[in-house]
């Protein structure tokens, strides 16, 4: 068993982990659990994915299909965020459709005016109306995109030595948040207002792709605390580590976008303080969770690294 573990890498041990974790709890939750067996088919999927990518790289060990198989665990993120949804609002008897009782955006959004005298999720946008602004905004939060996919490539093909445990780290950080996200579910003002206090000011190009994206794939979930926030930070520490250079190329770009969640209204200001107070910590225990796994002698160490 050991033998066949030590095959796949540890990005692809800690997807099926995810896997075996939230299966349990669809499980135990399967009557409250909207379209529970769809659930389970994307999981049955997923895996054979990953079995079928660990199969055809040791037929072809090179240095493309190893990025695959380190970049398939990443993108079945695109699946796992909505998915929070489902699996938080288990317990609620309206869903799927719009805010359920069991958000609890109200209290954010009292403290964000409790904090602050105002809703600066509200206010952000109004104080800076322009289709100029709106499309810097848009374009900070669309860069999230860009910033790991950049990332990812550099530290795999230019810094190798560290390659893996920079994307188990990144990995295991997404996931700490998902879980989150379960168990606090708070959808954000653009679920939680109603309109006109939900919508932003138009853009150009950036405002229309990024609210297609959100129009197909968003889900009133994962608000608290801002996982685009909290990656970016947790992303440019590791630039500023191995690749300072970029770290500043970069560091503007980040700037705006942890400025653009609010302004969308993808979050509250709380979720963003959250954010910084939480990545440290989810950063250190992805750490800690990486070298629980060098201990136990189960992952695939890749021959890059050597």
């Amino acid at each position: 068993m050991r033998a066949f573990l030590k095959r796949f890498n540890s990005a692809e041990l800690l997807t099926f982990i995810y896997i075996f974790l939230t299966l349990v709890y669809i499980l135990v939750f399967f009557g409250k659990i909207e379209n529970p067996y769809c659930l389970l088919f994307y999981r049955a999927v997923f895996s054979a994915a990953l079995l079928l990518t660990m199969f055809v790289s040791e037929i072809f060990d090179n240095g493309f299909t190893g990025f695959i198989r380190y970049l398939l665990p990443f993108s079945m993120i695109v699946y796992w965020y909505p998915e929070t949804y489902s699996l938080g609002h288990a317990g609620s008897e309206t869903l799927p459709g719009g805010i359920t009782v069991s958000n609890i955006d109200h209290v954010f959004e009292h403290a964000d005016r409790l904090l602050f005298g105002c809703s600066p999720a509200m206010e952000f946008s109004k104080a800076f109306p322009q289709a100029w602004v709106s499309e810097i905004m848009y374009f900070g939060y669309f860069s999230y995109y860009f910033i790991f996919l950049f990332s990812f490539a550099y530290f795999f093909f230019v810094k190798p030595a560290c390659a893996e445990k920079v994307m188990f780290c990144c990995l295991c950080s997404f996931l700490i948040f998902y879980v989150i996200f379960i168990f606090v579910p708070v959808a954000g003002p653009q679920f939680y207002y109603s309109a006109p206090d939900s919508q932003v000011p138009d853009g150009y190009f950036f405002a229309s792709l990024m609210r297609g994206i959100q129009d197909a794939g968003e889900k009133p979930t994962g608000a608290f605390p801002s996982s685009h926030v909290g990656l970016t930070i947790i992303i440019m520490f590791l630039l500023f580590r191995h690749a300072r250079k970029y770290f500043y190329a970069i560091l503007p770009v980040a700037i705006v976008l942890s400025a653009s969640t609010v302004y969308i209204k993808a979050h509250y200001l709380t979720d963003v303080i959250a954010a910084f107070v939480a990545a440290p910590l989810v950063f250190m225990s992805s750490r800690r969770i990486f070298v629980l796994f060098n201990r136990l002698d189960l992952r695939r160490i890749s021959s890059r690294n050597n």
